[in-house]
């Protein structure tokens, strides 16, 4: 929903393990602590391919109200992330912001970073950037303005524009007649499109949509009818789809948002298993943007502008490593869809001690927060899952199919552009570290495989450890003749971890939570 309140995250004992891998070989994992663990496999196939990797997956939010964002600081902090996608100007503030004067509704104040500041840290690294017109009480001629700064007096060259943040949303400010309606803001989208195309028409407009055709149904005084089912719908997609078509419009992408709890109802074992949905959504969006706009309904991009783990009022597990290792799954999840864009909620919003810091959930820092990075810029484990995914995949890889046999460990591989094979594995259980075979078919291994780490001894964070071999080199079986064991090869490391004593819980054991890679 792009809170204006920051964001963050803690420490699991994540551990993250990068090596390169093998032509049909059978590689064992494990620790010296997995003797109550069953053996999991790991089936990797090299030669069977999902999609391209796009460079805008490794996205992040951006806001006006970060007064620390026009800084060296966030410069350094950003190229350390290698972040690839920059949203400006934050979320639903984007429906009060006017850009021209850096102010939000009728205030005079402005805010603590403007669009040119913006630009200017932007411009220094290597991302697309998204920027966020204002629908709920602005213009298309305000927008088409702003195009028209950025592109061609300023020459930003920014490319993707989007209509509206969440319009679908009673939380959102509206100003128009009809509040939150999809056929109001349909025809504002073709006025908007219209307008600042005509300002610059190499950019693409994207517009607000949802799954389900029933959602957000908030009017009832126009309908859509699915030309494939025949049925009658009200929701924010169908009658939206169906009024642009009317229109003769079609939006260059679909903005999609999506936050998998509600506050209070957190709970660290739920949300583990929640990424494994967003190919349903991806699904759901393209039939309906196939439904009701046709042939012409293909050309529509999907993205993921907004995404984090709690749609308010963020508690502890905000800021634990749990948050982390739903962030990586949902990213590997994501690279087998569609989405062609994931851009987390967000850079830095701020601490919430008020909010569910409960015991269940693991954690040992008691407060919430949406960002990466504290107000201060304290690295939060968020930070270094975006960090650690350099080593995992880049735009132009490849994502290939891997599979696991075990639902608390989940598995993604990614042949790179330079003919390397990584594996991200994802251990999602927290009491026990996880032994594992890998099976990898239909590739060759090269000897100067490494290692890459991110965990926890005991109660103090650690930053990802470099790269190591995982083979002595005189150990190394030749190319193509993979049959060996962890035992032999590669021995994971166990990292010992505890919550800090008083905060809720004691030494748990070995690091558990973790991610693997393996490039």
């Amino acid at each position: 929903m792009g809170r204006q309140i920051f964001r963050t995250l803690v420490a699991f004992g994540l551990s993250c393990y990068l090596a390169l891998a093998s032509s049909a070989a059978a590689i064992a994992l494990h620790r010296a602590d997995t003797t109550a663990a069953a053996t999991a496999t790991i089936t990797v196939n090299a030669a069977n391919v999902i999609g391209p990797v796009d460079q805008r997956i490794f996205g992040i939010n951006t806001a006006i109200w970060d007064s620390a964002f026009n800084t060296d600081t966030t410069r350094s902090l950003l190229q350390e992330m290698a972040v690839q996608a920059l949203r400006f100007p934050g979320g639903s503030l984007s429906d009060e912001y006017h850009w021209a004067t850096n102010t939000t509704r009728n205030n005079t104040w402005t805010w603590a970073t403007s669009f040119d500041a913006f630009a200017s840290v932007a411009l220094t690294t290597p991302a697309e950037v998204y920027i966020t017109a204002n629908y709920g009480s602005g213009t298309a001629q305000e927008a088409a303005d702003w195009v028209r700064y950025s592109n061609i007096t300023r020459g930003y060259n920014f490319k993707y524009w989007e209509v509206g943040n969440e319009n679908f949303g009673s939380w959102e400010y509206d100003t128009h007649a009809v509040q939150w309606d999809p056929y109001t803001y349909a025809v504002a989208f073709r006025d908007y499109v219209t307008l600042m195309k005509a300002a610059d028409p190499t950019i693409k407009v994207g517009a607000v949509l949802v799954t389900g055709e029933d959602s957000y149904a908030n009017n009832t005084n126009h309908t859509a009818v699915n030309p494939r089912t025949g049925r009658v719908h009200n929701g924010w997609t169908p009658v939206l789809l169906t009024t642009l078509k009317s229109l003769g419009v079609t939006p260059d992408f679909a903005i999609y948002h999506r936050y998998e709890q509600a506050p209070g109802q957190e709970s660290d074992s739920l949300l583990l298993q929640s990424a494994k949905s967003w190919p349903n959504d991806a699904a759901n969006l393209r039939q309906q943007l196939s439904d009701y706009l046709g042939a012409t309904g293909s050309n529509v991009e999907l993205v993921v502008t907004e995404h984090n783990s709690v749609y308010s009022n963020p508690g502890k597990q905000s800021t634990n490593l749990v948050n982390g290792l739903f962030m990586a799954d949902s990213l590997g999840q994501i690279l087998k869809t569609e989405f062609r864009a994931l851009l987390w909620w967000d850079l830095r919003n701020g601490q919430e001690n008020n909010n569910n810091n409960s015991p269940l959930l693991y954690g040992w820092r008691p407060y919430g927060d949406y960002g990466v990075l504290s107000p201060q810029s304290v690295r939060y484990p968020s930070f270094y899952i975006i960090k650690l995914m350099r080593h995992f995949a880049r735009g132009g890889d490849t994502v290939v199919q891997a599979t696991s046999d075990n639902s608390l460990l989940a598995v993604y591989a990614v042949k790179r552009a330079n003919g390397s094979l990584t594996l991200l594995l994802i251990n999602k259980s927290p009491s026990q570290a996880q032994p594992t075979r890998v099976w990898v078919n239909d590739y060759v291994p090269d000897p100067q495989s490494g290692v890459t780490s991110y965990g926890i001894r005991k109660t103090k964070p650690r930053a990802p450890e470099p790269a190591r071999p995982i083979w002595p080199r005189p150990h190394l079986p030749p190319p193509g003749r993979f049959s060996i064991t962890a035992s032999r090869l590669i021995r994971l490391r166990s990292f010992p971890w505890s919550q800090p004593r008083g905060i809720g819980s004691t030494t748990r054991g070995y690091s558990s939570h973790s991610i693997i890679e393996i490039f």
